[in-house]
């Protein structure tokens, strides 16, 4: 019964944070004390990059209309397991497989950069490096932090992974813990939302969103340090409710799962990224981000 109340009194709460920051357009939750590099974007400052970050200019007088980078979407990075669907064998990169797409990314002078570059350019006009590149990671599978986060790092690259909390929350051992979130965004990772729970968020009603989304972001915040302001879609399903509720939260940018490399803030928050498909051959791999980004 305690239990119950608790969760009670938390729903009642959220609730009334977000009314709050609807009627008044402030932040629909109480602020930490947050690192500057993520306060809003009004005064955007460098957010630091475990690589070469762009050098801060400023704002020119005409702002760029869009910015085509690839946004690169993977899930697993490890070997399917026997039996595996096809879904799941899609869905995961060995973690060999990875290295060798790190190894082409260096070595054709591709440099990984956070949505956070990716929005301060848009915004604030600030440079990007000539082939920037974001590796995305979702769902927080145990994986990340025992494939793909040592990999980033042994090529001074940067990485997004986007949680779901209640994953974590309820130490489900194929997700990753709090103590490996923190200690990834300590050394240089975005740790970003992705809902609560992963459940489809379209046609919910209003508490269903304060509960899914206003939660993960006070979660990752307590455990961080650093307030997200980047959110992915549970399996790329949004509606018009969920943007909303996104925007009241001071969101300031979302990710799908539809194709497509040429981002503007008009559709901030249906930013679109290119699927790393299991069992593509380097070959494939590198003809795709080729042509995402232009070349």
């Amino acid at each position: 019964m305690f239990r119950l109340a608790r969760v009670a009194l938390v729903v009642v709460l959220s609730l009334a944070f977000v009314w709050v920051g609807l009627c008044s357009g402030r932040p629909a939750f109480g602020e930490a004390k947050l690192p500057p590099e993520d306060q809003p974007p009004a005064t955007l400052p460098p957010h630091p990059t475990s690589t070469a970050a762009p050098t801060a200019t400023a704002t020119p007088a005409r702002l760029p209309a869009s910015a085509r980078v690839p946004i690169l979407m993977y899930h697993y990075i490890s070997e399917p397991p026997p039996g595996a669907d096809r879904y799941r064998i899609d869905l995961s990169v060995a973690p060999q497989d990875f290295e060798q797409q790190l190894q082409y990314l260096a070595a054709n002078g591709y440099t990984t950069i956070s949505l956070y570059d990716l929005y301060a350019h848009l915004k604030l006009g600030r440079s990007l490096p000539p082939k920037p590149i974001v590796l995305t990671f979702d769902d927080g599978y145990r994986d990340h932090y025992e494939h793909a986060f040592p990999l980033l790092q042994k090529y001074g690259m940067r990485g997004t992974f986007f949680i779901t909390t209640d994953f974590i929350n309820f130490g489900n051992p194929n997700y990753l813990t709090w103590e490996m979130v923190k200690e990834m965004s300590a050394a240089g990772m975005d740790i970003e939302s992705h809902a609560r729970t992963h459940r489809d968020l379209r046609n919910r009603d209003f508490q269903f969103l304060v509960w899914e989304i206003l939660g993960p972001i006070e979660q990752i915040t307590a455990h961080t340090g650093k307030r997200p302001r980047f959110f992915c879609y549970p399996s790329g399903r949004y509606d018009d409710a969920v943007i909303r509720m996104l925007r009241s939260v001071q969101t300031w940018a979302a990710v799908t799962t539809e194709h497509g490399s040429v981002h503007t803030l008009a559709n901030g928050m249906t930013w679109r990224r290119i699927r790393v498909h299991g069992r593509a051959s380097l070959e494939r791999f590198a003809a795709t981000v080729r042509s995402a980004g232009g070349d």
